[in-house]
Order: C-alpha cells, then sequence, then structure tokens
C-alpha cells in the first residue's frame, strides 16, 4: 500500500508534537458504520533479510511458496467486479519523560469501496484527534481524487493521483497484495503458515533504522507512514539523522482463505523511536482492513466537484 492514513503534525515540543492526523487497524478490525448517501455512490442490484523460503501446504498437498500464493490472491480478488472493506486506524506521539497522559493520539475508521472494471474507489470514515472528529470522504475515479474534510457540503479538493496530498488521502486495501509481492521479491523473509482454513503470510522486522529504507522495502514502507510526521518534528527543532532514527519494530500480517485465496484481512504495526535532547520521540502506528464482501455498484466522481 502507498499510506493507508495521513499524518500532520502540528509541531510544539514543549510538550510533545501534536498527531491530527488517523492512524490504522487493530487486532480485530470493528465495523464502521454504513456511509451516509453520497453523491458519487450509485448503488446496483518478521523479518530477516533471507530469501522468502516458508511455505504452507496447498489443499492437494503440494507446497506454496509466498510468491504463488499471492498471485493466487491476486486473481482471486481480480475475479470479482468490486470488494467492500472496513478499514481502522491508530497512530500516537509521545515523549520520554513527559507526565502521563502527555502526547497525542488520532484514529480513523472508513468503509471502502474498490471497484477494478474500470478501477474507482470511495471510502467514507471519521477522522478523530485532539480537536474531536470530522467526516472525510474520498474518491478516485480515471486517475483523479476528489476529497472532501468536513460535512456534506463542504467544498471538495481535486488534484491527480500523482499529487502525494492526494494520494496520501486513499486507503487501497488491494495495494497490500502488491507491497507484500515486493518485498518477497526483494528478499525479505516471509513466513507462511497455515491454519484452520486461512493461510497467514507475515513478515517482521526486528529493529533498523530510518537511513535503511533506502536498500529495504519493508522499512520503505514503513518510513513512508512517518515521514510527515517527521517532517513537522523537523520545523520543530528535531535534527537527529535518519541513522539514530530506530525502527523500533515492524510486523505485517496478511491472511487469504486457504479455499480460494481471497484477502480476509491484513494488518501492520510499527514505531519509530527519535532521540532529541536526552529524550526520546516514539511514534507509533497500527494499520488494517479487513475485506466484508462482494461490491457491485457503480462509483462515480461527485457531482459537485465535476
Amino acid at each position: 500500500m502507498r499510506r493507508l492514513l495521513w499524518v500532520a503534525v502540528a509541531a510544539g515540543l514543549a510538550g510533545t508534537a501534536a498527531v491530527s492526523g488517523c492512524g490504522a487497524p487493530q487486532a480485530s478490525g470493528p465495523a464502521a458504520g454504513t456511509p451516509t448517501a453520497s453523491p458519487s455512490v450509485t448503488a446496483l442490484p518478521s523479518a530477516s533479510r533471507t530469501p522468502a523460503g516458508a511455505t504452507a501446504g496447498t489443499k492437494d498437498g503440494t507446497k506454496a511458496g509466498a510468491a504463488e500464493l499471492l498471485a493466487r490472491a491476486e486473481a482471486a480478488m481480480g475475479a470479482e467486479a468490486g470488494w467492500t472493506f472496513t478499514v481502522t486506524g491508530k497512530e500516537s506521539l509521545t515523549q520520554s519523560g513527559a507526565p502521563e497522559g502527555q502526547g497525542s493520539k488520532a484514529s480513523y475508521s472508513a468503509r471502502v469501496d474498490r471497484t477494478a472494471g474500470p478501477e474507482a474507489l470511495h471510502q467514507a470514515g471519521t477522522v478523530t484527534g485532539k480537536n474531536g472528529s470530522r467526516p472525510e470522504e474520498v474518491v478516485t475515479v480515471g486517475g483523479t481524487g476528489y476529497v472532501r474534510e468536513g460535512a456534506p457540503g463542504t467544498p471538495w479538493t481535486t488534484g491527480p493521483l500523482t499529487d502525494p496530498e492526494i494520494a496520501a488521502k486513499v486507503e487501497d486495501p488491494l495495494d497490500v497484495l502488491a507491497s507484500f509481492a515486493d518485498h518477497a521479491e526483494r528478499g525479505e523473509r516471509i513466513e507462511v503458515v497455515r491454519s484452520g482454513g486461512e493461510i497467514r503470510l507475515r513478515m517482521r522486522v526486528p529493529s533498523a533504522t530510518l537511513a535503511e529504507r533506502e536498500e529495504r522495502p519493508a522499512v520503505a514502507r514503513a518510513a513512508r507512514e512517518f515521514l510527515p510526521t517527521l517532517k513537522q518534528l523537523r520545523k520543530a527543532g528535531v535534527t537527529a539523522s535518519e541513522k539514530k532514527i530506530v525502527l523500533t519494530g515492524l510486523e505485517e500480517s496478511l491472511v487469504l482463505d486457504a479455499r480460494t485465496h481471497r484477502m480476509t484481512s491484513y494488518r501492520s504495526s510499527f514505531g519509530f523511536a527519535v532521540p532529541h535532547e536526552g529524550r526520546q520521540l516514539r511514534y507509533a502506528q497500527t494499520l488494517g482492513a479487513d475485506t466484508r464482501g462482494i461490491f457491485t455498484g457503480r462509483i462515480e466522481a461527485p457531482v459537485t466537484a465535476r
């Protein structure tokens, strides 16, 4: 995935920088509420850097590696016109030695509808931070993204999906299949375990530095989520080099149905420790998505933004 969640940090290290974005999924993704009718939707009827050698038994008793399983998952998800997902998230930023309760937390939950032909996406959710909650709606159609931060009637922000600020709002759960495939191709070890009708692909990175993002795709993915926060921390006076900023652990888990190879859920959690004036700033984020069913609607650009 690109970035599941948008993060904006209003710095002020006198207390701890304030996070006003959203995060991601928890151990079990609670279903988000179904959004109100939108003009954009028309309803119709752990890891060491060694090759990925772990395998799981398939139904016919043969062995399948991570790359083969991911190819099957992409084919299975691509066989339907569209899917509905629940996306949830959390993130936090704290400072060592700070009083209990000081710091920042934010959360996000949304319903995401996604179609393949034509490729389009609609998500409607809620961002909750220190200043309360606000609705957020995102539509992508034909390479253009439409973002509305606020209640219906709020103007849409429009731009190409190549615009980082637009792309950062888009939470496409199917992107994780390509992300895992890239991890496997580039040498991250992926553990594959079959149990109880499920196949779980899991990747772990016990520790790394932010500077390693240039060589390791798993670190790079976590870095993409963290860098907007770091950018604001830099403005607040944080000068630690990327070699001193430590990834304190990353784990990604993708679950497939063992019979159909459809994606059923995804979880990711990671954190970074940033030294600053004898203390540490600690950033943590959890990300995730759950497949809720087949989507048979049509997604179109918002009428008021055309």
